[in-house]
């Protein structure tokens, strides 16, 4: 059965599921939706100062993006733990995040992969730094 998204609002306004009270958020800011698969998207409302999102060090404004383990999100110019975010949707069984997205590194020459031409990419697993929580590189000197 589709019952289409469940939707949670976020911003200034007393009305909204999360309530930011700062003036770089807008009354209504972005959207939290909760998918017919379990995946959370923030969808930004047109807001003033944007909807933006953190991967591998890298603030992007956005309209719309499914979250990821390990995002960090901000709103104008608050940044809100994912953990808020999620708990807006209370105990529902589904919610998940989706699995992290690490960019492929090109290999470098004398490095085996596992692409049966020999060419391309290959991933080197990240390790995080237990105290820093910032993706570190893992390459062996």
């Amino acid at each position: 059965m589709n019952n289409g998204p469940i939707i949670k609002s976020c911003g200034r306004e007393p009305g909204c599921e999360l309530v930011l009270a700062h003036p770089s958020v807008s009354r209504v800011h972005a959207h939290l939706e909760l998918l017919d698969d379990g995946l959370v998207r923030l969808r930004d409302a047109d807001s003033s100062n944007g909807t933006f999102i953190n991967r591998n060090e890298s603030w992007i404004r956005i309209k719309r993006a499914t979250l990821c383990i390990g995002d960090l999100v901000r709103f104008g110019e608050i940044e809100v733990p994912l953990a808020e975010l999620m708990s807006r949707f209370g105990d529902h069984p589904n919610a998940r995040l989706e699995a992290r997205h690490f960019p492929l590194r090109k290999r470098q020459s004398g490095q085996k992969t596992g692409a049966a031409d020999g060419k391309g990419t290959t991933l080197n697993k990240p390790r995080r730094n237990p105290v820093t929580g910032k993706i570190e590189d893992t390459k062996t000197v």
